[in-house]
Formats: C-alpha cells, structure tokens, sequence
C-alpha cells in the first residue's frame, strides 16, 4: 500500500494509452467488417438458394411451412444487402437523417429487423399447432381432395 491508501493493483488513475486503445479499436472494427462481408459472400446466394428451393409450387403446395421458410430467406437477403450497402459505403445509412436513399435503407434495415423475430415466431406457432395437433391438421389436408 502506498501513502494515498490505494495499492499498485487498484490504482484510481493511470497510464491512459491512447494509442493502445485506437490499435485496439482499428483492429476490432477490421475484424467486424471482415466478418460482415463473410456472411454477405456466405449468405446472400444461400438466401436466394434457399427462397427459390422453398418457393418451388410442389413444395410450398404441400408444406405451408415452406412459405415462412421462403419470406425468412427473403427477409434475410432484404437485410444482408441493405448491411453491405452500410457497410460498403462506410456508415451511409444516418439511421433516420439525411438525405432520401439513407432514410429509405434505414427503414427497409428496421423492418427486416422486426420482420425477422415475428416470422420466426409464426414458423414456431405453425410447427407447434402441427406436433400438437397432428390428426387435426392432417384431416383438414386430406379433406381439400
């Protein structure tokens, strides 16, 4: 402990390193960005694989699943494209200010964003009402024939 009562361990005022911190902080946001634009190579033809594989009329006739699975990849696509135009552009969506594109790209980004959680929870409802349920949505199948 020394004089001010505060041992070397709990100091209440070091050594700020500027430096250290903006290495730190451009290291951080590299990897971020490398990361992003992973998941956008990765996941925008995953998307549009996926929407065209669940759109297909023989399987989203007979699985109504397959029409909340083609919405979320096509929600999720919405939402990778809008994030690499941010991205790209280094931060051009204001979220809500500027000019007409930015104001446009926030709210299509907002609306992904909460389109996201709902569909998820409407496949979850529609998957849960069929286990629950199974001769009762079965019957109703086989009584469109």
């Amino acid at each position: 402990m020394n004089a001010s009562g505060l041992d070397d361990y709990n100091r209440s005022f070091g050594q700020y390193d500027v430096q250290q911190r903006w290495r730190d902080f451009t290291t951080t946001l590299t990897l971020f960005r490398v990361i992003c634009y992973v998941a956008c190579v990765l996941g925008v033809p995953g998307n549009i694989l996926s929407a065209v594989v669940w759109m297909r009329r023989h399987i989203a006739s007979e699985n109504s699943s397959a029409i909340y699975l083609a919405a979320l990849a096509i929600n999720d696509l919405v939402f990778q494209l809008v994030d690499a135009v941010d991205l790209t552009l280094d931060g051009f969506i204001d979220y809500g200010a500027g000019d007409w594109p930015s104001r446009y790209l926030t709210y299509l980004l907002w609306i992904a964003s909460v389109l996201e959680p709902m569909l998820v929870l409407s496949f979850s409802v529609v998957r849960l009402i069929a286990i629950r349920r199974p001769l009762q949505v079965g019957l109703r199948y086989f009584a469109r024939f």
